[in-house]
């Protein structure tokens, strides 16, 4: 009896284990991707668009429509016009981010469409010299498509950023990339 009671949870643990790992297999993607970024609100009335880079790291199981993602942006908004009372001709915007977003994949084969939303930490900085940079966490949401090609998958997505900053910093600064790009 005591050799039941010591087989008996070893082998329910590694039933489950061994059932874990069969049903819900995870899958990871790493992904690039680039493209425009373009300044919406009171952003627009002094950056114009620039440009943006993204790296990605997908997590999900190929059971569920519903995954997590880790992404990497940095986007540099030009300068629109000279700031009144100010000698400075050119200040583009950098903004880097670390974000995580869920999301949600709907059925497809060749094309897969999906919806994202998540938020992080974005660090901010014009490039005047002697400001420092900022951060400030926000929030992005989007809409986006995967092609399948093979062992490699296209996507193009656009994502609207908002960053909370307070009024006395520059109020809040909202964008939109605009991104395609290959996952692996």
């Amino acid at each position: 009896m005591p050799r039941l009671l010591r087989v008996a949870p070893i082998s329910l643990i590694l039933s489950i284990a061994i059932s874990t790992a069969s049903y819900g297999q995870q899958s990871y993607a790493l992904g690039l991707g680039g493209g425009a970024a373009i300044p919406v609100g009171k952003l627009s009335d002094v950056q114009k668009t620039g440009y943006n880079a993204m790296a990605v790291l997908a997590v999900g199981s190929a059971d569920l429509p519903i995954g997590v993602r880790f992404d990497a942006i940095y986007n540099n908004l030009g300068r629109d016009k000279s700031v009144s009372g100010s000698t400075t001709t050119s200040s583009d915007l950098r903004v880097i981010a670390a974000l995580v977003n869920l999301v949600y994949a709907f059925p497809g084969t060749s094309a897969k469409p999906y919806i994202l939303a998540g938020g992080g930490l974005y660090n901010s900085k014009p490039d005047v010299s002697g400001v420092k940079a900022q951060n400030h966490f926000g929030f992005n949401a989007g809409l986006g498509t995967t092609f399948g090609f093979g062992p490699v998958a296209a996507f193009i997505e656009s994502r609207y950023h908002t960053i909370s900053r307070s009024t006395a910093k520059g109020g809040v600064y909202q964008f939109v990339p605009i991104t395609a790009g290959f996952m692996f």
